[in-house]
């Protein structure tokens, strides 16, 4: 009888903590994930972060570089140049360019 009492024991505790550890060990995974998400998108946001710094500079300290963006971005030309633009068949002359 104290055997089987004890082993009742044991397994009510056996249970009472597995009911109380189990949805601690769901939200500590959910949370990893979670954390290796945002890391992911952390150096995701770093990369793009030095691509558009290194952007800036070149805006700011390579006239070239701000010429020709000028060029491509806002269709700017020299005073002087004559600008011509080619419409391939079937594309619509009122689409700006891309």
């Amino acid at each position: 009888m104290k055997r089987s009492g004890a082993v009742l024991f044991f397994a009510l505790l056996c249970a009472v903590v597995v009911v109380f550890l189990t949805p601690r060990l769901v939200q500590i995974r959910n949370l990893e994930t979670r954390r290796q998400n945002l890391e992911t998108e952390i150096k995701k946001l770093q990369t793009t972060n030095r691509v558009l710094e290194n952007e800036l500079r070149l805006l700011r300290e390579d006239p070239v570089y701000l010429e020709k963006i000028a060029r491509e971005k806002f269709n700017k030309a020299k005073q002087g140049e004559i600008v011509y633009k080619v419409v391939r068949e079937g594309e619509d002359a009122a689409k700006p360019a891309n």
